[in-house]
This record gives C-alpha cells, structure tokens and sequence, in this order.
C-alpha cells in the first residue's frame, strides 16, 4: 500500500507543475485541473470529439486522461480516438502504478463495464493525495455532482 504524501515531487512525471492550475472556476463551480496543460488538453479533446454538452462519461474520461502528462505528449498510443477506444497494452506497458489507475478509473466511468479489473478499494488505497483529488473531481464530473446538491 502507498502512503499519501503532501511531497508531489515524487509522482513520476505524472503531473507538470510548472504552472499550477488548481481550482479552475466552471460555471458548475470549483473545479480541479493539475495544470494549465491538463485544462487546455481536456478542451482540446472535448472539441477534436465533438462531444456533447451532457456527455458526462466522455468529459470523465477526457478529464483522467488529460491529467496524465505521458497522454498528453503521445495521445495516439494511448487511444483510439475516432472510436474512443483505449489501447490497454500501451496503458499497460507505458505508463506508471498511478497513471494505470487513472487509466482505470477512466474507462470504468466511461463504459461502466470493469476492462481492467479494478477494485475500488485498490483504487483509492494506491493513489497520492493529488490523484485522489482528480479522481474524486472525476467522479463529481461524471455524476454531475454540483455544490448545490449538498445545500439541499
């Protein structure tokens, strides 16, 4: 098991701090981005797909996969994009323990079908304090989970 740290220097490349980016206002309110390179790569594929204004689950997806630097840099081998279809064996031989766990958590949100096999439990108990923010904000998005739901 991994234990959390507030040392984000050890997370493997996984996320580029050269210019912070947290807290990005929506119109839906708070929202968390790694960096600007994260935000701007999330809009980038939401446009490149033509993807919906209530296309919760491909948002999630575009938003995992946008925070994990190596996507960003080679996308193609990583996903199928015309068909939004993930290449696992890139996933796989490529990418770290909390960059595979995004990957995870992205397709599972996305499909709703366990390609990979994850458990929850295994999920949040590996990830860093950083990742457990993003995949948290994930699932806000992908449930659409507004700050309004807690006043009522």
């Amino acid at each position: 098991m991994k234990t959390r740290s507030n040392n984000s220097g050890d997370m493997n490349g996984m996320v580029d701090k050269s210019t912070p980016f947290a807290n990005y206002q929506s119109e839906k309110g708070s929202f968390y981005f790694t960096c600007r390179s994260h935000h701007q790569y999330y809009n980038k594929l939401v446009k490149e797909t033509g993807t919906a204004a209530n296309d919760w689950e491909r948002f999630t997806l575009f938003y995992l996969l946008a925070s994990i630097k190596r996507f960003r840099e080679t996308p193609d081998k990583f996903l199928f994009l015309k068909e939004v279809r993930p290449n696992p064996q890139a996933f796989k031989e490529n990418l770290n323990w909390d960059e595979q766990v995004l990957v995870q958590l992205a397709f599972y949100l996305y499909t709703g079908r366990d390609i990979f096999k994850i458990s929850l439990l295994d999920l949040f108990t590996n990830l860093d304090e950083e990742n457990t923010l993003i995949a948290i904000n994930a699932i806000k998005l992908r449930f659409n989970i507004t700050f309004e739901l807690f006043k009522k």
